[in-house]
Parts: structure tokens; sequence; C-alpha cells
């Protein structure tokens, strides 16, 4: 009995150590877990300002466009020279296409290209007898693509066979004649 409660004793400065231990890691484990939501916080936060003006630098380009733009209404207005407010405005076109170029926004090529359902949006079919089927024949609107990935397919008219209901007309009275003559 004696040694049970020497033994006891011996253990009790130990036990003290391993409470202290896991009270530190406790206080270690609250200090951690209140970083972690803090810099979660400060993440989310950063993100939604990055969101916010991740637009800017895209807009501020656009700006001497749109100054563009408003110079040639003025010039529309005052009913200045027809070919000048063609220029202009073809000016405006490049500066436009240019800007999408440098954000890396290309447009999708379509006519005389083969029909791609990833790339193109069929509208409608145009007959052709010229063995372009399934091939796009008109653009009906100008699809995108940002960096590879399609942000707005193309509509196009695709190319198909002419149905010639008139061989198909004689076949079938040939057909009945023979059922006929059978």
């Amino acid at each position: 009995m004696k040694k049970e409660k020497e033994h006891a004793q011996d253990r009790e400065p130990e036990l003290e150590r391993l409470k202290r231990e896991t009270e530190q890691a406790k206080e270690q484990y609250l200090r951690t877990l209140a970083e972690f939501d803090n810099t979660k916080k400060r993440l989310n936060r950063e993100k939604e300002e990055f969101v916010r003006y991740a637009s800017e630098t895209l807009i501020r380009e656009l700006l001497p466009i749109i100054d563009a733009l408003d110079q040639a209404l003025v010039a529309v207005d005052k009913q200045a020279d027809p070919d000048a407010i063609a220029k202009g405005v073809h000016l405006i076109h490049r500066q436009l296409l240019g800007l999408l170029a440098k954000e890396g926004i290309t447009r999708i090529p379509t006519v005389g290209q083969p029909f791609d359902p990833h790339l193109h949006e069929a509208v409608a079919h145009a007959e052709t007898a010229d063995g372009t089927d399934g091939a796009v024949v008109e653009e009906v609107q100008v699809g995108y693509t940002m960096h590879g990935k399609v942000i707005r397919p193309a509509m196009v008219k695709v190319a198909k066979h002419p149905t010639d209901k008139a061989a198909q007309t004689r076949e079938q009275p040939d057909d009945q004649e023979a059922t006929n003559n059978g």
C-alpha cells in the first residue's frame, strides 16, 4: 500500500505537467483557429475588392473609345462629311477590336469552316449544290472566345445538300407501278 501511495505521489507532478501541456495545446489551437478565421475574412474582403475593381483597367481603356464615339456623334449631329464619319466609325471599330485582342478575346472563324457545335450555333440551313454540306455559309452573329474559352458562340447558317423533291416524286410512281404490276 505504501508503494502504491509513493507511486501515486510520483505521478502527480507528471499529471500536472500533462495538464499544463494540454492547456497550452488547447490555447495554441484556439489561437491558430482565430488566425485562420481572420485570414479567411481578410481573403474574402480582398476577393470582393478585387472583383469590384477587376474591370477598372478595361474600363479605363474603353474611355478613349467612348470619347471617339462622342466625337463621331457630334459630327453626325452637325451633318459633317459622311466619308469622314465612316472613317471615324471604322477607326473606333478597329480600336475596340484591338482592345479585345489585348484582353485575349478573339472572333470565332465561321464562313467556310466546318460546323462545330462547340463554337457555332446553327440558326438556319441553306441549301447548296457545291458539296459544302455541313460547312458554315453565313455568319448571322459573330462569336468570341476569351483565352480559348467560348464566351459567345457564333450564330451561323449551315450548308446542306438540296432535297431533290422532283427526283423523289419520279421514283415513287415507278415503285407503285412495280407493286401494281407484280
